[in-house]
């Protein structure tokens, strides 16, 4: 009988320790989900930073390159960017860029960022974010090439990479992103 009790009481301890362990795991996936939902997005917000890249000249669908021989081009500029109330109100970049012997350097200019949808652009808790769209883009002053489609993704709060379509700039930019980072963001 005593060890009958025994098992009884252990049973009941365990059924307790269950019910007391599920309990405080549901409150704290509730607390974690209320964290999550009440995390606080910026929907008005100015940044800028410096565009700092390396692109490579390598042709399409070339499967190995000679690091010591292949064409490099260096990027170097700034960039910026606002938003008001959810609204891209400004994306601008000017940057330098031309072969590493010097040759042939020349000027970007990206500006008009005009956004796929209406949906609010926010950073978020980390301050990222991505926006799409199409902008124009400039070469020593003059516009090279309009309505380039466009992606700009900040990755918490340091960096920035922007892709244009390969196809809407003759493949000026060798289908390779433009790199850099964020030096402040000022949260208005």
């Amino acid at each position: 009988m005593k060890s009958k009790t025994i098992l009884l009481l252990a049973a009941s301890i365990s059924l307790l320790a269950t019910l007391v362990s599920t309990t405080a795991l549901s409150n704290q996936a509730t607390s974690i989900t209320a964290l999550l939902q009440t995390s606080p997005s910026t929907a008005t917000f100015d940044m800028d930073g410096v565009i700092s890249s390396l692109i490579l000249g390598i042709p399409a669908n070339t499967k190995t390159i000679d690091m010591t021989t292949v064409q490099k081009f260096i990027l170097s500029g700034d960039w910026s960017m606002s938003v008001d109330q959810g609204k891209l109100t400004n994306f601008n970049a000017n940057f330098y860029t031309g072969p590493v012997n010097g040759a042939n350097n020349h000027t970007h200019q990206l500006s008009n960022f005009r956004v796929n949808n209406n949906s609010p652009i926010q950073l978020s808790s980390d301050n990222s974010l991505s926006i799409s769209g199409i902008l124009n883009v400039g070469t020593a002053g003059n516009n090279a090439w309009n309505n380039v489609n466009t992606t700009v993704i900040i990755s918490n709060g340091r960096t920035i990479s922007i892709s244009l379509d390969d196809d809407d700039t003759q493949s000026h930019f060798m289908d390779q992103q433009i790199y850099g980072i964020v030096k402040e963001i000022k949260n208005v």
